[in-house]
Order: structure tokens, then sequence, then C-alpha cells
């Protein structure tokens, strides 16, 4: 492959088209930053070899038949504003024009018999008819998920309704309809409202045998496929490192997780003769232990555990520590040091970074690098005092550290950082806490320490599963040009970056739109939970809180189309979501292509719900995505999967100091 130079702009990320990678091939990279002055040196090359992994055999599904009772069918038709107008012949479904009226067919599942924590593969709805036996033609009708309960007692107008608009799927022959997606999130929701089965008027008409029919072959039928729930694959790659009295160890998700449901981790801290020191538990893939006896070695034994069990037992090599020079407390001091010296800056108490580091007795060991943070700290305070919001308070706290000995004279802190923020918008106080990861590297020369660079840990110590595991590591970028739409008015800003001022213009949201307060509401109560993709969840943070919030629908199809939009989290090595769903661009182009949503082109007309698009400078396509979830003194408050959970519009203008070029925002239909 010749050698190619690819620019990232503000993201510190290279993306390799999906499909573009030759198997067992080695390849070489090295990065370098530019700015308007010029470019630094390119850094020490790295290699990656390639080796694509066969796809695990697919488990043996189980079969689970619901008829009759469990698989409720009723007509109605939906002309009529009153329920019983008319009713269809003794054990018959209708859907079409007939008899004068045009019918609707009811159908819900009753899903107890599934076990709890199975995985649905697929799901096939069968109607037998009953007005011709032999060379039927298929229909092709159109099917609905219901937003809220219907029953036999309502009229057909009132299915209509609850079926809305948004088909689940269109001009399909129901037989090769797949439901297993809608069967799944009916479990995964806790709610099920049932389909709506529906043609036009000047469509041909079919009935079918209902579910009270003597010949019980007749009856309607949903066939559903499952995974019964197991215990978990056994994790992989378990890599410990020691450092100083302690170990960090990291592994990756097993192949297949065994149920639906969070799986967590228990680690253990073992000696080498197999006794157990120190025991860890959680849901990120992730176990620091401390205290340890650097003349000891010790591996690390991990399962993964769900509701069933869990699962065997993965160890990591032996590993021993080394004590850092100079104790582990004063590379700890010097990170809490340099991080309150930061919000020193961040909150205006000290006017510069020199300042800061002035006041501090560790100032020489973090000085240049505090220096090099200055402007854009500064930049996102003052920016932030233009739109009448200030870093009141602002507090970091070390959890969960290791300190170890680098190559070439190096120590590395490896520590959890509590960030605490509180942030003043009009008046009003908001307290928001991220924790992150965080790498710190520290250049020891005859016993003095420099501190060189923070870095996010995961990222920088990231290892790629050589299993199919690594699908659930990783999003792939498509090879295909991306789809932008255009036709956008994006949200006005001014000449300092930030919206444009004004005062909200009379309007409601219409019940042609997605519930916006529901996917608020969804967005604000889960901005903390755990990502499932690391560093790029924002898309499907945002997918989750427009459908388990919002109650906007999915749309089956192929998982690269725009049309699509759905989440199956079956395996990790297959699909878990379309690209529509997983990706910010695929969002933007299935909302303003498919959903005929409204757009808003100024701040202040923003409301709870919509979804706001990210671009930033040196990009051609929308990178992240996130919700408005309120309005405060006209200030617009958001919930995201990013560098803070819950923050404002403002503060992240501010924070990425002109990155940020355009924001667009919609405001996604039902229909």
């Amino acid at each position: 492959m010749p050698p190619v130079s690819v620019e990232s702009g503000s993201r510190a990320a290279l993306e390799i088209p999906e499909g573009k990678l030759t198997d067992g091939a080695t390849y070489r990279w090295s990065v370098r930053a530019c700015d308007n002055v010029g470019c630094s040196p390119w850094s020490a090359e790295q290699s990656l070899t390639v080796r694509q992994q066969p796809l695990p055999q697919m488990p043996a599904t189980q079969s689970l038949t619901l008829t009759g009772a469990t698989l409720a069918g009723t007509s109605a038709p939906t002309d009529c504003d009153t329920p019983g107008c008319a009713t269809p012949p003794a054990d018959q479904l209708r859907i079409g024009t007939a008899d004068g009226h045009l019918w609707a067919t009811h159908v819900k599942a009753d899903l107890s018999a599934l076990p709890a924590g199975a995985r649905v593969t697929s799901a096939k709805l069968s109607l037998t008819r009953s007005d011709c036996t032999t060379q039927c033609v298929a229909q092709k009708p159109g099917v609905y998920e219901l937003s809220t309960a219907w029953t036999a007692a309502q009229s057909g107008k009132d299915l209509l309704a609850a079926a809305g608009d948004e088909s689940y799927v269109t001009d399909t022959v129901l037989a090769e309809v797949d439901f297993g997606m809608l069967v799944q999130s009916w479990i995964d929701r806790g709610t099920n409202q049932g389909i709506a089965l529906t043609v036009p008027g000047t469509a041909a008409a079919a009935s079918y045998h209902s579910g009270t029919v003597t010949d019980a072959t007749k009856r309607p039928r949903l066939t559903i496929e499952y995974l019964p729930p197991v215990t978990p694959g056994a994790v992989n790659d378990v890599l410990a490192t020691a450092g100083d009295a302690g170990l960090l160890a990291t592994w990756n998700p097993p192949t297949d997780t065994g149920a639906n449901g969070e799986t967590t981790y228990v680690a253990k801290a073992e000696k080498t003769d197999g006794t157990v020191v120190a025991t860890s538990e959680g849901t990120v893939p992730r176990a620091v232990f401390t205290g340890l006896d650097n003349a000891l070695s010790y591996r690390v034994a991990v399962t993964a555990k769900n509701a069933v069990g869990s699962s065997p037992v993965s160890r990591s090599a032996p590993v021993q520590g080394s004590s850092v020079p100079g104790g582990t407390t004063r590379y700890k001091d010097y990170v809490q040091a340099y991080l309150s010296a930061r919000n020193k800056v961040v909150t205006g108490v000290s006017l510069t970074a020199e300042e800061a580091a002035a006041e501090s007795p560790h100032a020489a060991v973090f000085r240049d690098l505090l220096g090099v943070q200055e402007d854009p700290v500064v930049g996102t305070r003052e920016g932030l005092e233009t739109q009448n919001q200030a870093y009141i308070g602002a507090s970091s706290a070390l959890a969960d550290t290791t300190v170890l000995n680098g190559a070439a004279g190096r120590v590395l802190v490896r520590s959890t950082v509590v960030q605490t923020v509180t942030l003043r918008v009009n008046g009003v106080d908001e307290v928001s806490e991220n924790r992150v990861y965080r790498r710190f590297v520290f250049n020891v020369v005859a016993g003095a320490a420099k501190l060189e660079s923070e870095s996010d840990d995961i990222e920088a110590g990231q290892t790629l599963s050589t299993t199919a595991a690594a699908g659930s590591q990783v999003t792939a970028t498509p090879a295909e040009t991306p789809e932008v739409p255009t036709g956008i008015d994006p949200i006005a800003l001014g000449t300092d970056g930030f919206p444009l001022a004004g005062e909200s213009e009379a309007g409601v949201r219409t019940a042609a739109y997605v519930n916006g307060s529901g996917t608020a509401s969804w967005a604000l109560t889960h901005a903390y939970d755990k990502p499932e993709y690391r560093g790029i969840d924002c898309a499907n943070f945002v997918s989750k809180s427009l459908y388990y919030g919002g109650g906007m629908k999915m749309r089956t199809g192929w998982y690269k189309n725009s049309n699509v939009w759905w989440r199956n989290p079956t395996f990790s090595w297959m699909p878990r979501e379309s690209r529509t769903w997983a990706g910010a661009q695929g969002l933007f182009t299935h909302l303003f292509n498919y959903r005929q949503p409204g757009y808003v082109n100024r701040s202040y007309n923003l409301r709870p719900g919509d979804v706001l698009f990210f671009l930033y400078r040196g990009e051609n396509i929308y990178n992240h995505t996130a919700v408005v979830r309120g309005i405060q003194g006209g200030t617009v408050k958001i919930a995201q999967h990013g560098y803070a959970p819950l923050s404002t519009l403002p503060e992240i203008i501010a924070r990425n100091n002109g990155d940020i070029v355009e924001i667009a925002a919609l405001r996604p239909r039902s229909r």
C-alpha cells in the first residue's frame, strides 16, 4: 500500500475505511501536529498487523410458537367513529376493504413464555387465508407498532391513531417480514402494545382465519427464534500492568455475553499459587489493585457474570511490581497539584497558568504543560462570560490510581479522575460530575520530575481483541462516501461563534413530532450511563433517547441503508444497529431525509428533545450529536455522551475554541 497522508483536523483519531486493509499485511503510521506556524516532528512509527478473524458459529436457537390465546388478533373497521359499527365474520380477521368498510387488524403477542434474558434472533408472523386456498395473491400490508394501548372496546379510528403513521416495514409480503428486532425491543422496554396491519382502500383486501377457528393449524402464529440465556463466554485479552505496590488490569468483553441484560465483571488479584488477595467487581472492563508486595508476582483472574451465572476464568500473565524512585505519593501529589492549578484557571481564581502554578510548591513539575493549556482554558472561561455563564467551582479527585515505571526514565500515573464542576447559568448553579480515565507521563532526570503529557488512558492503552469480540470495541467508518444532505439551515452563529440571541418565537410542538419531553427526560436520566462504544457513543445515546424516551419507531432493513433505523444488540460480532442509529452523520441523514423533521435555525427557538449535530473545522460531515434537555433563561442545556454528559450549548462552543463551525438542529417527526 503506498504511503498516504491523512488530515484529521481537530479530531485525535485516524479512521480507516472499512475494507481498505488487507488480511495479514502490516501497516505503519506516525502522526504530527500542525498549526498556522508549522508542524511538529513526526512521532515514532507504530505498526499494526491485520488479522481477519473468522466469525464464530451462531449458537443453536430455540423456537417458541405463540398462537391461540397467546396471540390475540382483532379486526376493526377504520372508517367508523364508534366501536362495534361492524364486525367481521366469525373466526376471521380482515385487512382491506370488505362489506363497505376499510378494515385493519390488531395483533398482540403474550411474550411471558420467553425466558428472562433470552435474545431474539428472528420472529415471523403467519396468517392463513380464509378467502382463498390456492393461487392467493399475497398481501403486503403496512406494519405499524402501536404507541399506546388499544382494545376491541375502542373504534378502528382509535386503532389507527394508536398506530400512527410510522411504519416498521412497507411493500413486503407479510411472511417475509422479520419482527425479531421489534419483539426484542418490547422485551427491552418492558412494554408491548402490539402491531396494526393495514392497506390503503385501493389495495386488494384479504381475510384470514383468526385465533378462534376450530382448526388450530389455521390460527395465526408468531414463531420466535431465540437464544436461551446461558452464562457468558470467557473474557478476552486480560492484561495486567504492574505498578509500585499495585497493578492495573484491563480486558476485552466476551464474544458472547450469554444473555440479554447487563454483564458485570469479577476480577481477582492472585498470587501465583492461586491465593486471592483482592477482588473487584463492576461493569467496566478495568480493575485496579493496590497494597501489593513488590517482592511477589501476581496475576489477575477475570470472570464475566450475568443473571444466569459466571463465565470460565480468564487469567493474565504474572507480573511483578517495582519501586518507583521517590515513592508513589510524590507523583500522586504532582498530579493533584497540576489538576488543582488548572481548576483555578478554569474558574478564574487564577487569571493565568503562571499565576496558578506559582501558588503551588510543585510548580516546576507541571508549569510547562499547564502553560500550553492556558489559551484554550482561558478562552473557554472568557467565552462563557460573554454568555452570562461561569465556572464557579471545579475540583478533581484521583481514584483507583497506579504508579509505574515506564521506558526511558518515564514514570506513568494511571488514574480515574473524578471531575466535579459547578456551572452558573443566568444566576442558577448546576453541579455535574464526570469520571474519566487519565494517563499522566513524567520524565525523570537526575531525580527531578517533569509532567510531559496528559491523555485518555483508554485510548492510549486500548488493545483490540484478537477475536471477533473486537467488533464490540469499534465501529468502522463506511468505505463509501457519506451521504450528506443539503438544504439544512443551521443555527445562526455570530462572529464570536456563539448563537445569536433573541426572543423565543411563538409555536407549540404538535402531535406530529416525536415526544420531545420524553426524549429529553430519558437523555437527562441516562446521561451518565456507561457508554456502549469507547469514545464514539454519542449517536447511540441520542438514538436511544429518541427511541426509549421519545417513542420514535424503528424501521427495519439492511443496516447500511439510510432509510432504516434499528437496534438489535444480540451479538458483538454482528451488526448491532444500523449505521443511522450508531453514527452522527447517518442519524442526521436519516432524520433529515426520511422523518420529515422540522429544523430550527435560531437557538432561542430550541425545545427539549431537539437533536443537535456539530460540524468541526476541517471536516465535511457531522461528527457529534446531542439532545436538548432544557432551556434555562434562554440558555440551551444539553445531555450527551461526550466530554461532559450534562453541559450547555455555549459551554461546548467555548470549550472547542472556534473548532465548531456549524450546528444543525432537527426536530424529528413521528411520520
